[in-house]
């Protein structure tokens, strides 16, 4: 019995089909996990960072959002601090399990236990960057050619703050360029960071945590 040509021309459109879609598959899941591995890769081999940033916070409820902009570091060793110079001057510095948050116009001085949190941003930015698939489900990788970005979206394998991450990355340098928080309260947080550079000297004195007598001590967790 003779099989018409035009009656099996259907089956090889679909079969060549699903063999592209399983080739577009596989090239895509090897593109990201060679991305994934790239990133951890870098951060691994970072010792320091500096950058300014913009900080956005989005409460539900709320018509108006709080802005802030200040300037990051980050020293292995050390540990990592945020200057605050807008709206007002506030000083954040994480260190040894501790994040002291300094109000130099209350003369308040808050510290916070963060030494057992995993995966939060922050405050362990430069670690959990660097072990990506530790702490995080990696859920889309997208690319957008036109504006040089890498954007991963994350799901955090253990409870915390954090219900949805997503971390901007240029596409070249692989340098962090946004970062974007929506926690289970329906907050969203978002930093936007400029002029990151990897490996540069830090004075030392930023993550300094001491200050005057008459500041009041608040002790959280």
């Amino acid at each position: 019995m003779k099989i018409k040509a035009e009656s099996i021309l259907p089956y090889l459109i679909l079969n060549l089909f699903l063999i592209a879609c399983f080739i577009s598959k596989s090239y895509a899941a090897s593109y990201n996990n060679n991305l994934i591995y790239k990133i951890e890769a870098r951060y691994k081999r970072v010792d320091s960072i500096s950058a300014y940033f913009y900080q956005k916070e989005i409460f539900p409820g709320y018509s108006q959002n709080m802005k802030f902009k200040g300037y990051f570091y980050f020293e292995r060793n050390a540990g990592m601090a945020w200057v605050y110079k807008y709206p007002f001057n506030k000083r954040q510095v994480l260190k040894n399990g501790r994040l002291y948050i300094v109000n130099n116009q209350d003369k308040k001085v808050s510290v916070i236990n963060v030494g057992k949190e995993r995966g939060g941003f922050p405050p362990n930015v430069v670690k959990v960057l660097g072990n990506l698939t530790k702490y995080f489900k990696i859920i889309k990788i997208s690319v957008n050619s036109d504006l040089n970005v890498i954007t991963v979206r994350l799901h955090p394998l253990s409870m915390q703050r954090a219900k949805r991450i997503s971390v901007g990355f240029n596409k070249k340098s692989l340098k962090i360029k946004s970062l974007k928080i929506i926690t289970h309260q329906g907050q969203t947080i978002i930093f936007r960071y400029k002029n990151v550079r990897f490996n540069r000297h830090i004075d030392g004195s930023i993550f300094n945590i001491n200050f005057s007598s008459d500041y009041r001590i608040i002790k959280e967790n």
